[in-house]
């Protein structure tokens, strides 16, 4: 009987479609995804994004079929996890796509206009691509409150890595050895040597020696790759193969580079744009608030009444000790301009209109806490993809799935 009743809804939509040109396509379903359908039309615009986007390069893509088949499965775990996201009750706000789009803008070193116009250029149109950002988005935020909580690197496993040949590639520790080769037969004398380099003697001194220069760990000979991170300086080492007897001196090394950091600490004050509070009245509102600063007026007071950045509301509108690059470029721009404790012009970013106020600067050197940082954001961002993919796996074998011709 279900089988009976959806063939009748359908019917005027065939009855229909015989009456227009045989040039255009009926729209029908081509797949089932749970509560969803994915349909030809939808279908043909993404493969026809898809190409469009390849436009330059087509030989990169499958054949049709297989594009077909690819794009019809993406669209499916698509259409899965905005179910899940639609349980969680999920929206993303207009202005998060449009801050979206000016962060890729300006990644890209254009305007919000110029990146339309590239998206326009390459057969999309800028509805498609608000869309596509929005729909990413939504996903990202499936994927960070479905598995962000079960991703966890700990502090053991930092310095583990950092340890590790690729942690020492990372830390761009160049070495430099001396070596000096021997035949098999010359054993005895090797091991004299490596006696002498270890009481203190140099390889350098050695005529017959080669001084391999500072190198970085992967340019290192492999007969040495290995042992040569946890040797110490002026330590020699002796490796024996089938064909040769191998001496290597650690005469020099890098330190891990260190790295000096300039940290602002703003305060700031953020008055938005809102159905009730057009442009005009916003700016008017933050310019009234700036005078009072001026004249005297408590900046951290008037920031607890009438700043509309939650975040910082409570705390006297002190966003704390930062490097400028936390901020989209209008904010640090003018917090890199004006003088300690001289209050800004007014800034409008995505956000609104600012004023802001550098409290101080210091420099600090990270070092290896920038190292331990990027070893972190690296572990749990492979953790992550992995447990993106795994989650889909199961959110797949779960669901009810059943494609149409």
């Amino acid at each position: 009987m279900k089988q009976t009743l959806i063939n009748y809804c359908f019917a005027p939509m065939i009855v229909l479609a015989s009456a227009l040109s045989g040039a255009q396509e009926l729209d029908r379903i081509r797949a089932i995804a749970n509560d969803d359908i994915v349909t030809q039309v939808e279908l043909t615009a993404r493969v026809d994004n898809v190409k469009g986007q390849y436009r330059a390069n087509p030989q990169i893509l499958p054949a049709q079929e297989i594009l077909e088949k690819q794009v019809l499965d993406q669209l499916i775990l698509e259409s899965l996890q905005s179910q899940v996201a639609d349980k969680m009750n999920l929206a993303i706000p207009q202005s998060n796509i449009d801050s979206a789009i000016n962060t890729i803008a300006q990644r890209q070193n254009l305007t919000t206009e110029e990146l339309q116009q590239a998206v326009v250029q390459q057969g999309q149109t800028v509805a498609s691509f608000r869309q596509q950002i929005q729909r990413e988005l939504l996903l990202n935020e499936v994927h960070r409150r479905s598995v962000a909580r079960s991703v966890y690197v700990s502090e053991a496993e930092i310095e583990r890595f950092i340890a590790s040949q690729a942690g020492q590639s990372l830390q761009e520790i160049e070495y430099q050895l001396f070596y000096r080769q021997f035949p098999v037969a010359e054993l005895a004398e090797a091991q004299a040597l490596v006696a002498k380099l270890n009481d203190g003697q140099s390889l350098k001194l050695d005529p017959n020696a080669q001084d391999l220069g500072l190198r970085k760990l992967e340019t290192i000979p492999t007969v040495f790759k290995t042992i040569v991170p946890v040797l110490a300086e002026q330590e020699a080492i002796l490796i024996e193969t089938d064909n040769a007897i191998h001496l290597g001196q650690l005469v020099d090394k890098t330190e891990t580079k260190q790295i000096d950091i300039t940290e602002y600490d703003i305060r700031h004050i953020l008055i938005k744009t809102d159905a009730l509070l057009d442009e005009a009245s916003a700016r008017s509102a933050i310019e009234n608030i700036r005078t009072q600063i001026i004249d005297g007026a408590d900046m951290a007071k008037l920031a607890d009444d009438f700043s509309d950045d939650t975040g910082t509301r409570g705390r006297g509108g002190s966003l704390g000790w930062a490097t400028l690059d936390t901020y989209v470029g209008e904010f640090s721009n003018a917090a890199a301009a004006v003088k300690v404790n001289e209050i800004s012009d007014v800034i409008q970013t995505q956000f609104g209109f600012h004023i802001l106020r550098v409290e101080g600067t210091r420099t600090r050197n990270v070092g290896l806490d920038v190292l331990r940082n990027q070893i972190r954001n690296q572990l749990q961002n492979l953790r992550f993809q992995d447990a993106i993919q795994r989650w889909q796996a199961e959110l797949l074998a779960e669901s009810y799935i059943e494609y149409r011709p």
